[in-house]
Parts: structure tokens; C-alpha cells; sequence
């Protein structure tokens, strides 16, 4: 007990006080204090609360002690971290939720590990991808693991209140956009269970989202991908002769021409059917929901050299007859992250032969991976001028929003409006004279669409 003491003195403040043993026989005590800085007036009074320094939580259990951060300056948020720690291991605390779940016809009997087995098994049945499958897999397998890695192991779905639930949020690391998926995904998961009747309301919409961090567009310049479409002569994975006609270099080449001008993803283009490419040099990319029963294909027309380039390129080691690169037995996952290795050492060859293409002033390397190729798809088009909404089809986005979201500030004829509505106020405003309206605009035009080409 004295070598607990003075680890109490070194880690924790004057003012906790000794364990007190709880309703199991167990000494439990969570208190707040405060961790000064070393200019604050204060520093000698770890249970000052009034300075803007950070509230820690000092937690001793089972003869052990440690210190933590609460995360926040606020005395009141600390104790009320504290309150809901203490909540969750106070065995009284926890009968008095399975009792309420009792009153409100809850069932007892669903444990946390049963919840996630049903869930999994109705996303299955509703054919979902496999890379949402997996993310859900993911998500709810930490939950079952951190249920169990508790001082007090969290058996039952009723045992996940709300305090519980942020207790394991707040122990999430990762990027915003990482943050908010998987959040999202805990919301799916509780509002699954108030279906079947298990809870009645779902603890996780009670905890704020981190907001999603915007990705911006990157498109490649067409010199880049010219550039990288002229990289794949002199690649070949095997070491053979580096004339461009390869096995590998064609399989490449046809590959990045394929997600240039097409769209597609590069899962969808790494298992395209070759069912797929019609006479006419259009590509089937989808069965578009209409009103009456018969759906109608949305397709996306080939140039002909690429087309033809795609009829002929030559089948890998295990390339199944009925597709262009796919041999029909291997995961969708793993073709994207073989054409990713390719695509590595494609751009790595390019930043050797065209730096000033690849490589900033700096020094540094500029982005390049794989769905740019789709970014470049979508932005040439709705600089060419093509209406947002033809392009949000040819996407197969479900929503045209969603193409507004990530190509706004792409869209030709809005930047037009906005150029034009700027020079009318600076005529208002005795900046500048009057301009031609077309003459300004296509000015605009030319001076935009150069830019995005670098």
C-alpha cells in the first residue's frame, strides 16, 4: 500500500483522497484535477477550477492507479467524465439498466456478440459489396473487443447506453473522414437492434459526428496523362525487352486508357465483362432504374483507337476468356490492389523521365493514384461544357448532388455566371468599364480551361 501512495503523490493532486471500497468489495476512485502549466498563478492547487489549464482524471482499481486526460479545460465536462466512468463500473448501476430494459419490454437475453452475428448476416442477405461488408466487419469487431477488454465486461446490448458508447467513441483514432464512416456505421448497426425490438433508442445519434474532411478533386493535367500513357512503353514488371508491345506494357496501357475514358472505377474496370463493349464502340456501365419495369443501360462511348485497343489487348497468365483483365476466381479487392502496385511503379518511371510533370518545386511529389484517372474523366467533360447532370449519369452517381459535391467548382458555365457577375459589380462599383459580355466570358473560358491543364 505505500508504494500505491506514492504513486499517488507523484501522478495524482493533494486533494484525492483514498480509495473507498465499492458495492463488489473493490477500491474504485475517479477523481478530477488539474494539470497546470508552469505560468499559471495556480500551479500549487491541482484542485483549482477556475484557470483555463487541462482537467485530467486520476483512476485507481484493483490496486492499480493511472492518470488520463479529459480531453477538455472544463471542470464541469471532466467531472461529468468522471460521473460517466463511475456509472459504467458501478455494478448497481448496471442492474438498474437491465432492469429499465426489463420495464420497457426490452429483451435481456440478446448479448453484444449475438447483435453482431444477426447484423452481419442481414447485410449479407441484402448482397451487399464486399468492401461494405468488410468495413462492417471491422467497425462492430472493435465494439465486441472493446466490450470485453473492460474492467467490467459489457455482455448485454442494454449494458450500451449512452455514456458507454462514448466512452468507446472517444477511444476511436484515425482521420475525420475515417471517423465520421465509422460512426456512421454504428448508427446503422444500433438502428438495426431497435428493429428487432432489442433496444428502444440508439445511443450513438446522441454523440455528435466528427464532420467529414472534404477531399478536393485532382484531376491529371492532359500533359501528365500523356505523360503516363507514354511511361507504359517503357515499363514492364518482368524485366523484357522495352519496346512497348509486351504483354504487360499493352495490358497497362489499355488499362489507363479504359478508366481515362470511360469513368469507371478501377474495381469495375479491373472485372470488366468484355459482354460489356458493344459493336459500336459503346461501353455498358450500368442498368439505369426507370419507371416502367424493363431498366434501360446508360453506356459511354470509346474512342475508336481505344476500343479497338481494348478488343486486342492480350490475356495475362490467368485472364478468364469472358473478361479483358480479370481471371474470375480472385476478389475484386485484390485486382485493385495488384493494378495499384502496377500504377506505383508506372508513376514512379514517369517522375524519372518527365519530373517537371510529377514533381513540384519543392521538391515534393505531386498526387497521383488511380481514381484520378476518374477525376480526369468527369472534369474534361464539364469543362468541354457538358451539363452537370449528363455527367453525374455517365458516373452513375445516385444523385446528382453527390457530382456537385465533388465537381462544382469544375462546371464551365457556373464559373462563367460568377466571372460575369463579378465584372458587373465592379462596373456598378467604378472599378472597371464595361466589357463584352461573350467577349469576357470566353476569355474566362480559355483562361480556366488552360489552368486545369497545368
Amino acid at each position: 500500500m505505500i508504494a500505491v501512495e506514492s504513486r499517488i503523490e507523484r501522478t495524482a493532486p493533494a486533494a484525492v483522497t483514498a480509495p473507498e471500497p465499492s458495492v463488489d468489495g473493490t477500491l474504485v476512485t475517479i477523481k478530477v484535477y488539474t494539470r497546470h502549466t508552469r505560468t499559471c498563478p495556480k500551479r500549487d492547487r491541482s484542485d483549482w477550477a477556475r484557470c483555463n489549464c487541462m482537467k485530467w482524471l486520476y483512476t485507481y482499481r484493483d490496486g492499480k492507479d493511472k492518470s488520463i486526460s479529459a480531453k477538455t479545460r472544463s471542470w464541469e465536462r471532466a467531472e461529468q467524465k468522471a460521473r460517466e466512468i463511475r456509472d459504467s463500473l458501478d455494478p448497481i448501476k448496471q442492474l438498474q439498466r437491465r432492469l429499465e430494459a426489463k420495464t420497457d419490454g426490452r429483451s435481456l437475453d440478446v448479448e453484444v456478440g449475438v447483435a453482431v452475428e444477426q447484423f452481419m448476416a442481414e447485410v449479407a442477405r441484402l448482397n451487399r459489396a464486399e468492401a461494405t461488408c468488410a468495413k462492417y466487419k471491422l467497425t462492430l469487431g472493435r465494439l465486441s473487443n472493446w466490450c470485453h477488454a473492460q474492467e467490467v465486461t459489457v455482455s448485454f446490448l442494454c449494458e450500451l447506453d449512452v455514456a458507454t458508447v462514448r466512452r468507446w467513441i472517444h477511444s476511436w483514432k484515425g482521420a475525420p473522414t475515417t471517423l465520421h464512416n465509422q460512426h456512421q456505421r454504428v448508427i446503422a448497426f444500433f438502428n438495426f437492434c431497435i428493429e428487432q425490438g432489442w433496444l428502444k433508442e440508439n445511443p450513438a445519434k446522441k454523440i455528435k459526428k466528427v464532420p467529414r474532411q472534404q477531399e478536393e478533386t485532382l484531376p491529371f493535367t492532359r500533359e501528365q496523362y500523356d505523360a503516363l500513357i507514354e511511361t507504359t512503353y517503357h515499363y514492364d514488371r518482368r524485366g523484357e525487352q522495352r519496346n512497348g508491345q509486351t504483354t504487360n506494357s499493352r495490358r497497362a496501357r489499355a488499362y489507363l486508357k479504359l478508366l481515362r475514358w470511360s469513368g469507371l472505377r478501377a474495381g469495375d474496370a479491373a472485372c470488366l465483362s468484355k459482354s460489356k463493349l458493344r459493336e459500336d464502340n459503346s461501353l455498358v456501365l450500368y442498368q439505369a432504374k426507370v419507371k416502367s419495369k424493363n431498366s434501360a443501360p446508360v453506356c459511354v462511348l470509346l474512342p475508336a483507337a481505344v476500343a479497338q485497343e481494348l478488343r486486342s489487348v492480350p490475356p495475362g497468365s490467368v485472364t478468364h476468356p469472358d473478361y479483358f483483365f480479370w481471371g474470375g476466381e480472385s476478389k475484386r479487392k485484390s485486382e485493385v490492389s495488384n493494378w495499384e502496385r502496377t500504377f506505383t511503379k508506372i508513376v514512379a518511371k514517369a517522375r524519372e523521365i518527365y519530373a517537371e510533370l510529377f514533381i513540384d518545386n519543392s521538391g515534393e511529389h505531386k498526387p497521383s493514384h488511380l481514381h484520378m484517372m476518374r477525376d480526369t474523366f468527369a472534369v474534361e467533360y464539364l469543362l468541354a461544357g457538358m451539363p452537370l447532370e449528363e455527367v453525374s449519369r455517365l458516373l452513375g452517381h445516385s444523385n446528382v448532388l453527390i457530382t456537385q459535391k465533388h465537381y462544382a467548382p469544375w462546371v464551365l458555365q457556373r464559373q462563367q455566371r460568377l466571372a460575369a457577375s463579378q465584372r458587373a459589380a465592379w462596373v456598378a462599383m467604378g472599378i472597371e468599364k464595361g466589357h463584352s459580355k461573350n467577349k469576357s466570358s470566353r476569355k474566362f473560358a480559355r483562361a480556366h480551361s488552360a489552368s486545369s491543364r497545368g
